[in-house]
């Protein structure tokens, strides 16, 4: 009489849950929601394509044009990408633009002025995202901007203390100027 070889049944067991596990890991992954980052209003694909572009861009906005980005009338910040490649926790910890938010109706202002210190306020086209850092399902897309006091105004609401990105385009004419700033709401 033989014995039955266990051995050959152990590894063929482990065959078939490693195959199971495979199954059901690509089945779960396929079934969750994509959710599509559009920092700038583009994939990180275009942005990774184009961001060296951008920097000159900046370079050449701030030659022409001196920009001041404000936030409920005491934070300011400047024309500056930087912050892109810092951690939310690093901003937390030590970040210049903490707390720049605040929990229900927030002002936005973004102040042009020429180089000789005259205010710009024609044709000038301003599209800014607030989202929260971690998905899209509360993207605060703001067009709606107007010019008062020598300086362009948007006004929005934030519904709960998070960590919060603020980007954006500013356009003057041809010259193109884009902002990122990681903040948080209190």
């Amino acid at each position: 009489m033989k014995k039955f070889n266990w051995s050959a049944l152990y590894i063929f067991g482990l065959f078939l849950v490693g195959l199971v596990m495979i199954i059901w890991t690509i089945r779960s992954a396929t079934s969750l929601p994509v959710q599509l980052d559009k920092t700038f209003f583009e994939t990180k694909n275009e942005i990774d394509d184009k961001f060296n572009l951008m920097v000159e861009a900046n370079s050449k906005f701030t030659q022409k044009y001196d920009i001041q980005f404000v936030y409920n009338d005491e934070k300011t910040a400047p024309l500056d990408l930087s912050e892109m490649f810092l951690a939310q926790r690093v901003v937390e910890e030590k970040g210049m633009y903490r707390n720049f938010l605040k929990v229900g109706t927030n002002k936005f202002a973004v102040i042009i002025k020429d180089k000789e210190g005259n205010v710009v306020s024609q044709n000038v086209s301003i599209h800014a995202m607030v989202t929260i850092a971690s998905n899209n399902t509360n993207d605060i897309d703001l067009t709606n901007f107007e010019f008062v006091e020598d300086k362009f105004v948007s006004s929005f609401e934030v519904p709960r203390v998070s960590n919060w990105n603020v980007n954006g385009i500013v356009t003057v004419g041809e010259d193109k100027g884009y902002f990122f700033i990681k903040t948080n709401s209190k």
